[in-house]
């Protein structure tokens, strides 16, 4: 398996193997004072599995960490990708996995990381910040 991409977005949606985004690709949530209450965050992550790993019962979590390595939130589960009869032999089977956080509250400003484990073990970290408005 491997993680074509991961990005945050405001909101995020997968649906027929299209992405839809609103306020995607960013890096920074910009505050006037804390605590930080984020309303909507998804996190987009594309996968790409090879033939041997499809047809199999695995497990995708994604946990958002503080700057210390302390957990802010966490979500994920069993994930079963099956095989698309259109998909050709040899091409990696692709899946869009969206997690969605509603009211996400930031108690510092500080760098965040998300993490992305699959089967228990991370395949991907991508980092954001939580600043204060100048």
């Amino acid at each position: 398996m491997e993680v074509d991409f991961c990005l945050l977005a405001d909101r995020a949606e997968a649906v027929g193997g299209k992405l839809y985004v609103l306020g995607g690709a960013f890096d920074t949530i910009f505050a006037k004072q804390l605590p930080v209450i984020h309303k909507s965050l998804s996190v987009v992550i594309k996968l790409s599995f090879d033939a041997a790993e499809v047809d199999r019962d695995h497990d995708l979590r994604v946990i958002i960490l503080d700057g210390d390595g302390h957990e802010v939130v966490a979500a994920g589960g069993p994930l079963h990708v099956g095989k698309n009869r259109l998909t050709p032999k040899g091409w990696p089977e692709g899946f869009l996995a969206v997690l969605n956080f509603e009211n996400i509250k930031f108690e510092k400003f500080d760098t965040y990381g998300i993490r992305v484990l699959f089967n228990n073990t991370t395949h991907k970290t991508i980092r954001f910040r939580v600043a204060q408005i100048p």
